[in-house]
């Protein structure tokens, strides 16, 4: 992504959750800023804008790394070697107590810029006729990137709609994120707000993506060459928006039929130019730029966002790939490795099993597995972010057909998936079995994607973990290390702000 506009005033204030002092208000004026009047006279400006919350999800303790990968760290997938690690996941991977995602002040970042966005764009006079369709297209895109942001931090500090525990410490409660959908300018406009219920949060997230939704859809009405079908999946489009929505519904449960009729239109080759793999280029697509299953990927460019030590210390090469023994010979800090339970999973022939390789690394003699799902494609320690690739979609599709006791129609898209990585069929269940198998299907396919917590955590599983990680057990759904704590800042400066249990 390009570099942020910032605006004025409102810099300092784009978290919006709590009241801030005014001294900080006056501490953030960044050299590059401008007023809103200025930033926000024209579409163009209101397109900076949103490219900022762009920037924003590339950032590592986002989609840049944690949401991509931690999510293996904290669950079984992903075994953390302590000795080569340089300590990063070592407190994750033992889901020690508050180790866990802190997207919390960047998530509300994005969302006031979006909220900037959403609430003013429609107000703009004059717009040239060659500037309409993307007025639209820039609302568009705000409105799911508003509905993903929210999604992100529901299913992080909050429960899905089904599975609130009714035993344990954390019993019956149903307190989500704080819904804040107006933009906050100024100090006075901080007002504290207490956290919105998981339902209400949930109701917001589908009337954002509804919303989008009808927003690219009524584009070309407005402007001929609106974009219905991108060239690239660098930015939000309507068949990611299906994609999400078809996902929000599957979190919420109950919603399959719903969710089945979304992920149909994700995929549907009118909006989307996401293709599966075919047979035998599973590992070799991880290397293009974009992938071809990608409804939605950041694209990360080495010398803008990667320069300095940034990115050679915490991309997501220096966290998967072994020090000096990696295919580029780079240094790394590469500790985050497969786990044994993971491997086991891949039958040789499986097109997947070429993306794990064996190897020590240059400091140390031990052998481990290593994902290549991260080779540094986009020049030196950079690699693009999947959030959303086209088997993700099926499988989803596969699980809501499950739910509603269409096996064989599960089956079948399972099937269609394990022939395009020449893995056998031959077993496949046709039966309710295939809900399960449709779990252990996401972990061969979906690894070191930042899934597999996620999964196991809105079907109220309990979290295992890799038997080499000797100090780890198992996190029982009801224990309160299922949801992440708030960061402490924000509850000592919003009285309104429950903490989560036993934080």
């Amino acid at each position: 992504m390009k570099n942020k506009l910032y605006i004025y005033v409102a810099t300092a204030l784009l978290f919006a959750v709590t009241v801030t002092s005014c001294e900080k208000i006056v501490e953030i004026d960044p050299q590059n800023s401008v007023t809103p009047a200025v930033a926000l006279k024209d579409v163009d400006g209101y397109q900076s804008v949103l490219i900022s919350v762009y920037d924003r999800l590339q950032t590592y303790g986002y989609y840049g790394r944690d949401m991509a990968i931690m999510g293996d760290a904290l669950a079984d997938n992903l075994f953390t070697a302590t000795a080569i690690s340089g300590s990063r996941y070592n407190t994750q991977n033992l889901n020690s107590r508050g180790a866990h995602y802190n997207i919390w002040a960047n998530a509300y970042g994005a969302i006031n810029e979006l909220n900037i966005i959403i609430s003013g764009i429609d107000g703009l006079q004059d717009v040239p006729t060659s500037k309409a369709g993307l007025r639209v297209r820039v609302k568009a895109e705000a409105l799911a990137l508003r509905g993903m942001v929210y999604f992100d931090l529901a299913r992080i500090y909050g429960y899905e709609p089904t599975k609130v525990p009714t035993t344990g410490t954390n019993a019956n409660f149903n307190k989500s994120a704080v819904l804040r959908l107006t933009p906050t300018t100024l100090a006075a406009e901080a007002a504290s707000k207490p956290r919105a219920t998981i339902l209400e949060v949930y109701a917001s997230i589908e009337k954002d993506l509804l919303a989008s939704i009808a927003a690219f859809q009524s584009g070309p009405s407005v402007d001929a060459a609106f974009v219905i079908k991108s060239s690239n999946p660098y930015r939000v489009t309507e068949s990611f928006t299906h994609g999400l929505l078809g996902k929000v519904y599957l979190y919420w449960g109950g919603k399959d039929a719903a969710a089945v009729t979304e992920f149909d239109k994700a995929l549907n080759p009118t909006i989307t130019t996401a293709v599966l793999s075919a047979a035998g280029n599973a590992a070799a697509d991880f290397k293009k730029v974009p992938h071809p299953e990608s409804l939605f990927e950041l694209n990360y460019v080495q010398s803008v966002e990667v320069v300095g030590v940034t990115g050679s210390n915490d991309g997501l090469f220096t966290y998967t790939q072994p020090t000096g023994t990696n295919a580029n010979n780079l240094a790394t800090f590469g500790g985050q490795t497969v786990s044994n339970e993971l491997v086991a999973l891949l039958e040789p022939g499986d097109d997947r099993r070429a993306l794990i390789f064996s190897a020590r690394t240059s400091t140390n003699a031990v052998v481990y597995n290593w994902a290549n799902k991260y080779p540094s494609s986009n020049g030196a320690y950079t690699d693009n972010v999947k959030i959303m690739r086209y088997a993700d979609v099926l499988l989803m599709k596969a699980e809501a057909l499950a739910n509603q006791g269409f096996y064989p129609q599960a089956a079948a898209l399972v099937v269609q998936l394990r022939t395009s990585r020449n893995a056998t069929v031959v077993g496949v269940p046709v039966t309710a079995a295939i809900i399960d198998y449709i779990q252990d299907e996401r972990r061969r396919e979906l690894f070191f994607e930042g899934h597999r917590w996620f999964d196991l955590k809105r079907l109220g599983k309990t979290i295992t973990k890799p038997a080499q990680a000797t100090a780890a057990v198992p996190v029982v759904y009801t224990d309160y290390r299922i949801l992440a704590p708030i960061p402490t800042g924000e509850i000592s400066l919003n009285p309104s702000l429950p903490q989560n249990p036993n934080y």
